[in-house]
């Protein structure tokens, strides 16, 4: 049977996290799913943890593996190619879901108008925290179907989740400029030409104990994806912007600049005079990460090696 979802899970050195997928996917009520995991050269035990999980599970689950980093873009690009469900679901490795997820989303889309669902990619719903807090208040929305752009204009940036629908993300691609770049730059880009559908309850379980976890670690990572992620921000905002957000776009051009040596552009169609004074602030904040060597080393080294599939 062709499966209806298929769940892609990026995860490095996360063996001690994986078994909240497991579980989540396991007690699903929705069954017509396949898992597609992908190692990026871990070196925790990930792949024998998998192959378990293969042995005794009742869905069908496909483990790749990359001798080498390569980072969560070009693994998502990868799983993306390997799906064959009619949605995608991005299961982060060290979260957890509802059990009535699959079957709420499957029910929710199947609700979509005809003609709203042709302009829609997916269906959005909000994320409560690992001790059941919601990380969002309802939105209350009269009109369900929104940009993306929009909705993150009208609400605060938090967590979401989103279900996809995966003819129309094939034809779009993570950007692979970083080991890790924050997934909103792509849905920002999608939303440009379709909408969410929002189904304002929470499924995803965030947690935020985890020792890599991007949120929460206690040095600065990623910073070329992090900066690109802000520039968009930038470029998206129709009024306002955010004097933090301008600050860190700066602090991350920093640390690019003077600390990796990479070649990145900055954004040209800003007042000079207007900017100068969050330049300097993100100059002192760089001086900061710099001196107290809050800043992660680990420079970005494109793979282009293709994983290699672990079939027992």
């Amino acid at each position: 049977m062709i499966p209806k979802i298929s769940v892609i899970t990026a995860t490095r050195n996360r063996a001690s996290t994986l078994n909240r997928v497991y579980k989540s996917l396991k007690s699903q009520t929705f069954k017509n799913f396949e898992w597609i995991v992908c190692d990026d050269g871990s070196t925790d035990g990930t792949i024998n943890l998998l192959k378990n999980y293969k042995k005794k599970a009742n869905f069908i689950i496909k483990i790749f593996h990359f001798k080498k980093r390569a980072g969560k873009p070009k693994i998502d690009n990868f799983c993306v190619k390997q799906a064959k469900g009619e949605f995608v679901i991005f299961a982060d490795s060290d979260d957890a879901f509802k059990k009535n997820s699959f079957s709420h989303f499957i029910s929710e889309w199947n609700r979509i108008p005809k003609l709203t669902k042709s302009k829609t990619f997916g269906i959005i719903s909000r994320v409560v925290s690992s001790n059941g807090k919601e990380l969002e208040k309802k939105y209350n929305f009269k009109n369900k179907s929104i940009s993306i752009i929009d909705l993150n204009n009208k609400t605060e940036r938090k967590e979401k989740w989103l279900f996809i629908k995966k003819n129309i993300l094939k034809k779009y691609k993570f950007l692979e400029i970083d080991y890790y770049v924050p997934e909103g730059i792509l849905w920002e880009k999608i939303s440009k030409k379709y909408n969410v559908w929002i189904l304002d309850n929470c499924y995803r379980i965030f947690y935020s104990d985890t020792p890599n976890s991007v949120t929460f670690s206690k040095k600065i990572n990623y910073t070329i994806g992090q900066q690109k992620s802000l520039e968009i921000e930038i470029l998206n905002k129709k009024n306002f912007i955010n004097s933090r957000t301008l600050i860190n776009y700066y602090r991350y051009l920093f640390i690019n600049k003077y600390f990796f040596n990479y070649r990145i552009n900055q954004i040209k169609n800003l007042n000079k005079n207007f900017i100068f004074y969050f330049k300097f602030l993100a100059f002192l904040f760089f001086i900061k990460d710099f001196l107290f060597s809050k800043i992660n080393n680990e420079k970005f080294k494109k793979n282009f090696e293709k994983p290699i599939q672990i079939l027992n």
